[in-house]
């Protein structure tokens, strides 16, 4: 009777298990060992499993190729009646695992205790190397339609639903798969002869979209600069890489549990973005959905970088700018040749620059000035005849930042009467005030050359699990009362 009583079901995300292994005396032994944060993209959205007790999943990979390999054990089994059985895990895992992986124990073991492991090297080319201390990382780049680098990514894809929300495969069988570059991130130690001396860390997609540049002639003034090659034979064969102008946006992003919080997640991105950056090919490089962890790190980081640039340490506010009443707001607040001059050379996306640009903007106004909305510091300020002119550079920060705000939801907030627009923006902007000053403490906190941060990771596909996606959002995001019109639950983006 106890037996028909039993829970036989198990979470998923504390039965899954995930392996670092290396050869050890005697066998193997895991060096690291964590969970998933999701599951639901394999198991369901309740994130349980059926049909076991003291179930337990062990998915083991080799440190260097990440080759896997698949232990399951349970304590008991829950025995089939009529419609009603156990979760057929190997069915059910199958679709994100290479066949490699539901080999026995035994030749997963063998296979990593090789000796010639002692001279694998990670696939694709080295990119750069990090020294950081005493510690060696290693950042290697590859095309997808690398055989070698396409069966790395089979390996691991299931990382991305493990630890991106709403994250999915790429498509393997794409005839565009040289559009996709692959970074892995490695750390390099010296250990015995016959083991590898790497450590996988984490990875990282970029896909290149086309870029269109409108022509700075007209046709009738192009010419024809070399004589055409009529030479050729069908089919013509594929090129090796995209030759074209491109956006090389970052779809997913990937450091693992054990290598989180060290500022692994700043080194890699920052390579991959200096990668982006000296690349002729690439006009901006953007970042596809990211979530709310990756987004700060990509903020500190740009901003670490821009104010490296003597040019963006230059950009101040135009205080000499003067808005009137019921008039659209001055261009001249901040310069923007200077600033579509610089965002083109750094190669940010707008938005992104402009907040950065906005966060930068934001420190040479005092403390004391961006909270003189409090009557008690409203006083000070008056009394306080050097920071007169900084209250009015505050207030044209404002007027600046709620143009950008007010351009990027401008379908959303021409649907509301002007007495709601104006509280609208202003309730957004005191949101990307605060989401400011907390980055920019963050900066002040870490003050290294190159931020550090974690980054766990950019999903590029689907919508995630919530509503909000493990997005960072602002007191403003979602408008207020369950009960009101549709035109009030669009969600205002900063």
């Amino acid at each position: 009777m106890a037996e028909e009583h039993a829970d036989w079901s198990s979470n998923s995300n504390d039965a899954v298990h995930i392996s670092l292994v290396t050869p050890a005396e005697g066998g193997t032994k895991a060096i690291h060992t964590f969970n998933p944060k999701f599951t639901y993209p394999i198991f369901g959205d309740e994130e349980r499993i059926f049909g076991y007790q003291g179930l337990k999943i062990n998915l083991r990979y080799n440190v260097c190729d990440m080759r896997p390999g698949l232990q399951i054990s349970y304590t008991k089994k829950f025995k089939t009646v009529g419609e009603t059985s156990p979760t057929d895990l190997k069915a059910v895992l199958e679709p994100f695992l290479p066949k490699t992986a539901f080999e026995k124990s035994a030749v997963f073991d063998a296979a990593i205790l090789d000796a010639s492991y002692a001279d694998w090297k990670p696939p694709g080319e080295l990119w750069k190397t990090i020294q950081s201390g005493d510690q060696t990382y290693e950042i290697w780049k590859g095309s997808l339609a690398d055989l070698v680098v396409k069966q790395m990514v089979k390996r691991i894809q299931i990382l991305v639903p493990f630890f991106i929300e709403g994250g999915t495969f790429i498509d393997l069988q794409d005839p565009a798969l040289d559009r996709w570059t692959v970074f892995f991130l490695y750390q390099k130690k010296i250990v015995e002869a016959s083991k590898s001396a790497y450590l996988f860390m984490g990875y990282s997609t970029i896909y290149r979209y086309f870029y269109y540049q409108p022509l700075t002639t007209t046709p009738s003034e192009q010419r024809i600069s070399h004589p055409a090659n009529l030479d050729f034979s069908l089919p013509l064969p594929a090129p090796t890489q995209p030759t074209f102008s491109s956006r090389s946006r970052i779809s997913q992003f990937v450091i693992l549990p054990p290598f989180q919080g060290g500022g692994n997640g700043s080194r890699f991105y920052n390579a991959i973005f200096d990668y982006y950056l000296h690349d002729p090919l690439t006009i901006e490089i953007t970042v596809e959905d990211p979530n709310e962890q990756f987004d700060d790190l990509r903020d500190l980081n740009d901003l670490t970088l821009l104010r490296t640039l003597p040019e963006f340490n230059a950009l101040h506010i135009n205080t000499s700018s003067a808005p009137r009443p019921k008039s659209p707001v001055p261009r001249d607040i901040v310069d923007s040749i200077a600033l579509e001059t610089l965002r083109r050379k750094m190669k940010i996306a707008p938005r992104q620059f402009y907040r950065v640009v906005e966060m930068h903007l934001l420190t040479k106004i005092p403390t004391t000035v961006r909270q003189s909305l409090l009557l008690e510091q409203e006083r000070k300020v008056e009394k306080d005849a050097g920071l007169a002119g900084k209250k009015k550079e505050y207030r044209l920060w404002q007027l600046w930042v709620k143009k950008r705000l007010y351009k990027h939801n401008k379908d959303m907030l021409i649907q509301l009467d002007r007495v709601e627009r104006i509280e609208k923006l202003e309730q957004a902007l005191g949101g990307v005030e605060a989401d400011y000053a907390r980055l920019l403490r963050a900066a002040e906190t870490r003050g290294n050359p190159r931020v550090e941060g974690n980054g766990e990771g950019a999903s590029g596909s689907g919508e995630g699990r919530g509503e909000k996606n493990g997005k960072r959002s602002s007191p403003d995001d979602e408008m207020e009362g369950a009960e009101a019109p549709a035109v009030k639950k669009v969600k205002f983006a900063k």
